[in-house]
């Protein structure tokens, strides 16, 4: 059924089939975390600490005293103090009340000043990470618990610890917020970290204990309290999405080459550009690069320039896209010139798809039609590989060898056919009359495939969280033109996101507080905050908008505003990245998981696109938010 020529559906407005429909599931996330702010006796506390460790000596009665009129634990059964400063080996420094007696804060800060390396780290920019062991902390076997384990074999990274001695005695403790300061997000991680250390007989024959801590780290203006190892988000504002969107353009335009290559991967916690993927690639003499994420990181530019209008990445932007036309290659198609980019031997449909949807919006935003022949060329060659029966070719060259239609199935690529559209859908805004006509029919039969004939023929490919956002967001893009409404298109994207949102963590179901936001693919998961479905969960929204069902936009936006908060645990800010060992690097980088540090360009690209994109509609959403509660 096709829509009005307005964009309406011919259909009422009913809102999304989804079964959280109250706003009380999606609101105030941070209602379940610790809460804390840090008063003037806790920054008075953080000074004190800081003349101590830069003097190399500790005035035990002062801190003791300063220490008791902050809102610390005050009784624990071990602290834990640790000393972080850039190109440094952080110092570990800790201590255990003894029974009937209360630690003093003062020895274990002085335990840390004495440490023979303190003073190097006291001439660096350093940080200070305080751990109140508040419980006495309980045995563990070590090889019996797991994240996926339930009950009392429950390990849940980032949460607990333990400490174990080593075979010569020495104590080994491993703080809860160690799962996110060295990047490991599952138990074999551990294991294999620390098999590697200590060897597995020493650690079947070593006795383990667990526990749990209020965390904290120092920073600018008081400590920062720590959750899972990164600082509180706290309520989410639209000022903390928009820094976050400037850290993230910061670091692309510190980091981007001159010749127009994005930091492609870098790992924090390590200070390594070594992709954990590629470990065998050198990231100096042998990169590797992907060319669909490289014009995600222009995509990233033009979507802050289309939110903030200030021109300062289109320098970055052009770099970004005569990277890509270094490497097109040009072909006839029926006397016709078409171009795909061609990169690592093989020439993708996505990475042509991207390429076109970067230039076009490019040249929207800017009205520069430098790069308009690159422009048409893409165009054309997308749209010869719509075949006849509406899929996609997936590549036409792969390890420098042509593909044929016949060969097509062994290269299939769920993403690549929503990444083509994407790019033939804003191009339609450029495209004369004649081209747009004969776009959008070969648009209509790639999309019936995509929507009628694909869940189909594969079906294996299908998950049950939904994953392809490009294509959402290329039926939104499509939505301009009234010949490209069709209900069919529409209720695809709306029934994905209903899904989504159906697989998004609930404020009052989820496992763990800062699980909230974060989707899941069965319930008990490790949380995947996911900037790339959120992007597609934005195109729903924006879809909404444009037909003008209210129902479904004010549904979609409650459950993009709390996975606009899970995500937010994702952005290294000047607070979360308290450990790096290069800040420089560090900075403005969006990660992939909660307690990994790796980031590449695309995991920093798509939470920044989110991010960007929501930004414009913040004010009227929560306007509308706030009347309907």
């Amino acid at each position: 059924m096709l829509a009005t020529a307005s964009g309406r559906l011919d259909v009422s407005d009913r809102g999304l089939d989804i079964r959280h429909r109250d706003a009380r599931h999606y609101a105030a996330p941070e209602s379940r975390l610790p809460v804390y702010e840090p008063g003037e006796a806790d920054r008075a506390f953080m000074v004190a600490i800081e003349a101590s460790i830069r003097a190399g000596s500790v005035d035990t009665a002062a801190i003791d005293r300063l220490f008791v009129a902050t809102s610390f634990p005050q009784r624990f059964a071990r602290l834990i103090l640790i000393l972080y400063a850039p190109g440094c080996k952080r110092i570990l420094a800790s201590r255990a009340s003894r029974e009937g007696a209360q630690l003093a804060f003062s020895t274990v800060l002085a335990r840390l000043v004495a440490h023979s390396r303190a003073g190097a780290l006291a001439a660096q920019p350093f940080r200070v990470q305080m751990d109140f062991v508040v419980e006495p902390p309980r045995p563990m076997d070590f090889f019996a618990v797991g994240t996926t384990q339930r009950g009392d074999r429950h390990f849940e990274i980032g949460i607990d610890g333990f400490m174990f001695r080593d075979a010569a005695g020495r104590l080994q403790i491993f703080t809860p917020g160690d799962g996110y300061v060295r990047s490991i997000m599952t138990m074999g991680q551990v294991r294999a970290w620390l098999e590697n250390v200590h060897g597995e007989q020493a650690l079947r024959t070593a006795r383990f204990e667990r526990f749990r801590t209020d965390s904290y780290v120092s920073a600018p203006g008081g400590w920062c309290r720590l959750f899972r190892g990164h600082p509180l988000v706290g309520p989410l504002t639209e000022a903390k999405v928009a820094r976050s969107v400037e850290l993230a353009i910061d670091h692309i335009r510190r980091t981007q080459e001159e010749d127009g290559r994005f930091l492609y991967y870098y790992d924090a916690a390590a200070d390594s550009r070594r992709d954990h993927e590629h470990p065998k690639r050198d990231p100096e003499r042998n990169p590797f690069y992907n060319i669909l994420r490289h014009g995600g990181g222009g995509l990233t530019c033009v979507y802050f320039e289309k939110y903030a209008r200030r021109g300062s990445t289109l320098a970055n932007i052009r770099r970004a896209i005569d990277f890509l036309i270094a490497r097109m290659h040009v072909r006839n198609y029926g006397g016709r010139e078409g171009a795909f980019v061609y990169h690592e031997k093989k020439s993708k449909l996505g990475g042509s798809g991207i390429a076109l949807y970067l230039l076009a919006e490019y040249q929207l935003l800017t009205g520069d039609e430098r790069y308009r022949p690159w422009t048409d060329r893409l165009a054309w060659h997308l749209a010869n590989q719509v075949t006849p029966s509406g899929e996609f070719i997936y590549y036409n060259i792969y390890l420098d060898q042509p593909v044929s239609e016949a060969e097509n199935g062994r290269h299939f690529s769920f993403y690549y056919p929503g990444e083509a559209i994407c790019g033939l859908a804003k191009y339609l805004h450029l495209a004369d009359s004649p081209t747009r006509a004969d776009l959008v029919e070969r648009l209509h039969r790639a999309l019936a495939f995509l929507i009628d004939v694909r869940p189909t023929v594969h079906a294996a490919q299908y998950t049950a969280v939904p994953s392809d956002s490009w294509l959402m967001m290329g039926i939104m893009e499509s939505w301009d033109f009234p010949e490209m409404r069709d209900s069919r298109y529409a209720d695809f994207v709306f029934a994905d996101a209903a899904r989504m949102i159906d697989h998004l963590y609930k404020v009052d179901e989820a496992p763990w507080p800062d699980y909230a936001g974060a989707f899941h693919y069965e319930f008990g998961d490790y949380p995947y905050a996911d900037g790339a479905r959120c992007e597609g969960l934005l195109g729903a929204y924006e879809l909404a908008l444009k037909i003008g069902e209210t129902e479904k936009a004010q549904q979609i936006w409650q459950a993009l505003r709390l996975a606009a908060w899970a995500v937010m645990h994702l952005v290294n800010t000047e607070a979360s990245i308290y450990f790096a060992r290069n800040p420089g690097l560090a900075l403005g980088g969006i990660r992939f998981k909660y307690t990994r540090q790796w980031f590449r360009i695309d995991t920093l690209q798509h939470v920044a696109s989110f991010y960007a994109k929501l930004l414009p509609h913040w004010a009227r959403a929560e306007a509308s938010r706030e009347e309907g509660s």
